[in-house]
């Protein structure tokens, strides 16, 4: 749809008004209206927003003026919606609140960005009140959703759900949460919980009923090392749910080897250990690094960066195992980089092990020769979107490196 259909070019007669002050301002508001819809046109969102307000400064009630404002603070919402901007699109959209705030979509919007943001008590303020601002709605109805399962509401989530599904019946995304949110409630309705600083602990409390109180210990002490180490301490709690195997195997379908999942919340299959041993104290210092990293660059990580320093915080926990990445060395078997970029689950058996061995022994080297601060802005550019290549030349650039140079120099470096 072209821009010139939406909004409203202004015309005024040259020699219409006289000479004066007044004549000058019509003059002006008008040249700045139709500027705004020459830098719409053009994909300037911003720019035109500016000087839209300019010219509702000098004409407040112009009810022209006052539509082309509207519009654009939309287009530039769905523009930022698209590109994945939303701290932007957050303050845009409390700006645009203050210039009409009965405006549904600028609430769902902000409430989006924020759901994304991990802000979840900003975004459910700003959804609530898109929801009550007229018929119920699915979509804002399934970002509630969302927003409940990630905070451990499951029976909340099984409501907005249920509902979206009633406004929508063809919402795949609602009905697949939906779906979800029944599986686990069906195992975890029954579960203890344990909360403490940072985080919550869902674990069968039958079998120990210190567990959850040592598992929390643990996790708060994974919370401080990691954090200093990444300069990164997330704001929002986090969900940690203690499993059977069968029922980590069941829910969450991970291949027959993980030993844990992180999707937003920390899943474990270690339901019924009667102690917090080592090998549990590594497993929960690698998720909880998972939740660390993805509050940092999302999911625009390469596996061997994301699982290399998971290892890595086992590592602070006790030694890793490099016996199949020595042998693989040997034998000239290393995987390429290029390769260990995408998920592990399609590997299976000595592949498994020498794929997370190899990681870490890559983010080893990285952190050894470097040093954390070019780890931690490494991870920072990835949160910005930049890809591998384009992440390690600006943190690791001034030492002339690029992806390549970099994993020539590792390999040469064993």
């Amino acid at each position: 749809m072209q821009i010139r259909n939406i909004f409203v070019l202004l015309a005024v007669l040259s020699g219409f008004f006289p000479a004066s002050p007044a004549a000058a301002l019509i003059r002006g508001y008008v040249s700045n209206n139709n500027q705004a819809v020459t830098q719409l046109e053009q994909g300037n969102y911003l720019a035109a927003i500016e000087l839209l307000k300019k010219s509702l400064a000098a004409v407040p009630y112009d009810s022209v003026v006052q539509k082309n404002l509207l519009s654009a603070y939309q287009a530039a919402g769905q523009a930022f919606l698209q590109q994945k901007h939303y701290p932007q699109l957050s303050e845009l959209m409390v700006e645009a609140q203050q210039f009409d705030d009965t405006q549904r979509e600028f609430w769902s919007l902000r409430g989006y960005a924020l759901l994304r943001m991990k802000k979840y008590y900003e975004a459910e303020t700003e959804l609530q009140e898109a929801r009550g601002m007229g018929d119920p709605d699915a979509r804002i109805l399934y970002l509630l959703g969302e927003l409940f399962y990630a905070t451990d509401r499951l029976y909340e989530a099984l409501d907005v759900l249920e509902n979206a599904l009633l406004c929508d019946p063809n919402n795949h995304a609602a009905s697949a949460l939906l779906e979800k949110v029944r599986r686990e409630l069906a195992v975890e309705q029954g579960m203890d919980k344990e909360y403490g600083g940072h985080f919550v602990i869902s674990f069968d409390g039958e079998q120990n009923d210190d567990l959850g109180r040592d598992v929390l210990d643990v996790l708060n002490e994974a919370y401080n090392w990691i954090g200093s180490q990444l300069d990164h301490y997330p704001e929002e709690r986090v969900t940690v749910i203690l499993y059977s195997r069968q029922q980590f195997s069941d829910l969450t379908d991970s291949p027959e080897w993980a030993g844990g999942l992180y999707d937003g919340k920390i899943r474990l299959p270690i339901g019924g250990i009667s102690t917090v041993d080592v090998a549990v104290q590594s497993l929960l210092y690698h998720e909880y690094m998972h939740v660390v990293l993805r509050d940092i660059a999302g999911r625009n990580l390469p596996y061997w960066l994301n699982e290399g320093l998971a290892k890595l915080a086992e590592d602070h926990v006790a030694p890793q195992s490099l016996e199949t990445l020595s042998r693989a060395r040997e034998q000239q078997q290393l995987f390429r980089l290029a390769a260990l970029e995408k998920s592990f689950s399609r590997f299976r058996g000595r592949q498994v092990a020498l794929a997370y061995q190899q990681s870490y022994a890559v983010v080893r080297y990285l952190i050894d020769t470097y040093g954390w601060q070019h780890i931690r802005e490494l991870v920072s550019a990835l949160g910005t979107g930049a890809s591998i290549g384009q992440a390690i030349e600006k943190s690791l650039g001034v030492y002339g490196l690029t992806y390549q140079t970099f994993e020539v120099n590792w390999r040469e470096s064993g």
